[in-house]
């Protein structure tokens, strides 16, 4: 799997978080599980 420069990854068990500073192939995994990669935060408009 391809990381993404910038994109976070996240694991639901325990609750860890990673900040991608470095893109590439790699396998992110968390005790054998697979980290999923987190969608962005919609925020509200400044208007």
């Amino acid at each position: 799997m391809a990381v993404q420069l910038g994109k976070r990854y996240k694991d639901e068990t325990t609750g860890i978080e990673l900040l991608v500073i470095k893109p590439g192939n790699c396998d992110l995994q968390v005790s054998g599980r697979p980290m999923e990669l987190m969608q962005p935060k919609v925020l509200p408009s400044a208007d």
